[in-house]
């Protein structure tokens, strides 16, 4: 009941009714609240039968999760392990592979300082061995370097037709020189049928005005004749004398024309004999500019050249690599016979590697040289040295932490000799 309902209780404001319905309305309530309360108690029993399944749950995760770590920390271990035998291997070879180098590098020291102690006379004549070796050397590289004066593909063509070059270069000259005359030949004819035509053309021209000529002074004279008639039919007077010296005019006149006529028909019948023996002539020049074009072009192509000096050029570089070739192969017998004189008497004085000083003549040759090449081995054995303590120290930390782990664990011990093996290694050497 609300407080405002007290207040109407307390001042007696309400019916008796309304006390009955508020009676009821509380029961109600009470009933429904001791409802919740009952759904309440039934859910907490569910939720504790739940948290009970779930710690259950938990405690299964738990172990499982100390399983999986312990695992995972048995994996990282031999991970680890195997990096170190890893390291300790690579380390190994790499210490094998710089003491040979060092063994070279101080045989090369030993091998100059025998060198380098022997008398005048022995020195002297190793010296002028290599000087020997050099100066061939030179003419290696120089001969050598003709091979680069022609491609393949045209030194090949060349040898291919050797024995027909000489006689190609001398025909192919003289078709060039016929190819020149030629052309002007027919260029000269070409203008002289020109002029021929041009000039065929105004005697036609001319003919056709003295044509013209002759039927206008027919027509003057017919005209004249009838303009007389009529006059003397008209005035009855005598016109002989001017009929005769008009006739006479006319017919001078019309012959005249009519020589003309015939002169320039002579001259048109000339230049057309003159322009059928230049045709002719031109024909038979083109005829033989057309053989002797193809004979070029042939021999253009068998040799892959564009012109007769390029042939040559060709034929003069060809001599050239064949010469230079022949002296390469005896420079290179020589060489080979210097190259074994300067191994045996080096080999005779102790050198443990004689060959590799004919491809180091100059310090044979120049006490400088040598002096520096004694330098750099040098250098380069204290360098090997510093690196092979580094390699130890690295190979000794691997081995102590190997033999630590095994110590700690004594079941990565065939683990390790596993990996070890594998590299026909062991943990003890």
């Amino acid at each position: 009941m609300g407080l405002f309902d007290k207040f109407k209780n307390y001042l007696n404001e309400e019916p008796e009714d309304d006390i009955e319905k508020d009676e009821a309305e509380e029961k109600r309530q009470r009933q429904a609240t001791l409802r919740e309360r009952k759904e309440q108690r039934k859910a907490r029993k569910k939720a504790a039968k739940a948290a009970a399944k779930d710690n259950e749950d938990i405690i299964g995760m738990e172990k499982e999760l100390k399983s999986v770590k312990a695992v995972r920390k048995s994996d990282n271990e031999k991970a680890i392990v195997k990096d170190v035998c890893e390291q300790l291997v690579d380390v190994s070879y790499h210490m094998e592979d710089m003491k040979q180098e060092y063994k070279v590098v101080t045989d090369y020291l030993v091998d100059i300082q025998r060198i380098d102690e022997l008398p005048i006379q022995m020195a002297n004549d190793i010296i002028d061995t290599a000087k020997s070796i050099e100066l061939l050397e030179r003419d290696k590289q120089k001969y050598l370097a003709s091979e680069n004066l022609l491609s393949m593909e045209q030194y090949n063509r060349i040898s291919m037709y050797e024995d027909d070059v000489i006689k190609s270069v001398k025909e192919l000259n003289e078709m060039e020189m016929r190819d020149g005359l030629l052309k002007s030949d027919m260029g000269y004819l070409e203008g002289e049928k020109e002029d021929l035509e041009y000039l065929r053309d105004e005697y036609a021209d001319s003919i056709t005005r003295i044509r013209g000529i002759m039927i206008g002074v027919f027509l003057v004279c017919f005209a004249a004749m009838a303009g007389l008639l009529i006059f003397v039919l008209l005035k009855r007077e005598n016109v002989t004398v001017y009929a005769l010296g008009v006739g006479a005019m006319l017919m001078i006149a019309f012959a005249i024309a009519y020589v003309r006529y015939l002169d320039y028909n002579n001259d048109i019948r000339d230049i057309n004999a003159k322009l059928k023996k230049a045709v002719s002539l031109l024909n038979k020049v083109k005829v033989k500019y057309i053989n002797n074009v193809n004979a070029i072009d042939y021999i253009y192509e068998k040799f892959g050249v564009n012109s007769c000096k390029e042939l040559e050029y060709q034929w003069e570089q060809y001599n050239t690599m064949v010469s230079d070739a022949l002296k390469y192969s005896k420079t290179n017998k020589d060489l080979r016979f210097f190259k074994e004189q300067l191994i045996n008497k080096l080999r005779k004085i102790g050198v443990s590697d004689a060959e590799v000083w004919t491809r180091q003549t100059n310090a044979l040759i120049d006490r400088r040289e040598m002096v520096e090449i004694t330098h750099g081995l040098n250098v380069r054995r204290q360098k090997l040295r510093e690196k092979l303590a580094t390699c130890e120290r690295i190979k000794n930390n691997a081995t102590t932490a190997l033999k630590a782990a095994i110590e700690e664990k004594p079941e990565l011990k065939a683990y390790v000799a596993e990996i070890l093996e594998s590299y026909r290694m062991s943990l003890e050497n």
